[in-house]
């Protein structure tokens, strides 16, 4: 069986990888029959789909595949001879033999999947294709997505709760589950999350809209400092995603505001208004090209972190947050 995961919403395909393992693969062998390939190339990744059947259980193998799809640093192209040799063997592959292809992209990314090149087609003909696309915040997919991970966690939530959740998380999932975990500890026993407890327990996002600010504001030395601090209490990856959807999110809001006044944007976006109206406050001496760049900044420096092409400690931060 083949599948082939993509996509921005990186905890979704998690999730589902999750689903998949422990539906196929027995639990005694996990160590030897679940297999996680990065970007094989063309041999190595034919050795993988002729992997022979095992008496003792079916093989889950998830193969990694960017760079057969993005012009990245190392990108691995096949000729026409090895697209023909790779679907004659997608087409008999052992029954025992799972496969998934996973294209993570990058959040806030305008990258897309070419659906016209020949190695999409001929994966896409033999298997299972799901994208797994990044919420917006004004989506009802978020809301009901929040909605079930709550009651997963044995947890409570109004609607309206659930959208003070969003304006102050933004739209990553697994910075979203965190915050839930959070909560439910929290609460214990009590089950129903109310406003005042994501404003109590959630308070590094609050820092981490602080911090925006300071950005905005080009205030460099309070921006780091608030930076640092962030660090010792949350991962940096979650406060760059936190960052990139708030950042999105405003320079939607400028964007809008050539056209449309604080109600239309409101509106548009499913926002209260007052807090449209608090943005276009913080936006009005903003140029466009500087959100762009600080939007553009962020998304190197995440994809720079999770690519390995340099580690943390590496990071020039105040290239990264402050443009």
């Amino acid at each position: 069986m083949l599948y082939f995961y993509y996509g921005q919403e990186d905890f979704n395909i998690e999730s589902e990888l999750q689903k998949l393992k422990s539906k196929i693969v027995d639990k005694a062998f996990i160590s030897t029959n679940y297999r996680v390939y990065d970007n094989p190339k063309f041999q190595e990744l034919i050795d993988i789909l002729r992997t022979p059947s095992l008496m003792f259980g079916n093989i889950l193998c998830v193969i990694n595949c960017e760079k057969y799809f993005f012009d990245t640093k190392g990108k691995i192209s096949f000729d026409d001879k090895e697209l023909k040799q790779l679907e004659e063997i997608l087409e008999t592959m052992p029954e025992s033999l799972y496969v998934v292809f996973v294209c993570r992209i990058e959040r806030e990314s305008t990258k897309k999947i070419d659906t016209r090149r020949k190695l999409y087609k001929i994966i896409s003909k033999y298997a299972s294709v799901t994208e797994f696309p990044e919420y917006k915040p004004y989506q009802k997919e978020l809301a009901t997505w929040i909605q079930k991970q709550s009651k997963k966690k044995d947890l409570i939530m109004s609607s309206e709760t659930v959208q003070f959740l969003i304006e102050r998380l933004g739209t990553n999932l697994r910075v979203i589950d965190n915050e839930l975990e959070k909560l439910k500890l929290a609460v214990y026993p009590e089950k129903m999350i109310k406003k005042e407890h994501i404003q109590n327990i959630c308070t590094s996002s609050e820092d981490i809209f602080a911090l925006a600010d300071y950005i905005l504001k080009g205030q460099k030395d309070k921006a780091l400092l608030e930076f640092g601090k962030l660090c010792t209490n949350k991962h940096y990856l979650e406060i760059l995603a936190v960052l990139q959807t708030n950042f999105s999110r405003l320079a939607a809001i400028k964007i809008d505001s050539v056209d449309k006044n604080a109600a239309e944007i409101a509106l548009k976006n499913h926002m209260n208004e007052f807090i449209v109206k608090k943005q276009l406050e913080k936006l009005r001496n903003v140029p466009m090209d500087r959100l762009v760049q600080i939007r553009k900044n962020l998304l190197e420096a995440e994809y720079r972190v999770k690519t390995g092409e340099i580690s943390f400690y590496e990071l020039p931060v105040e290239m990264a947050l402050l443009g």
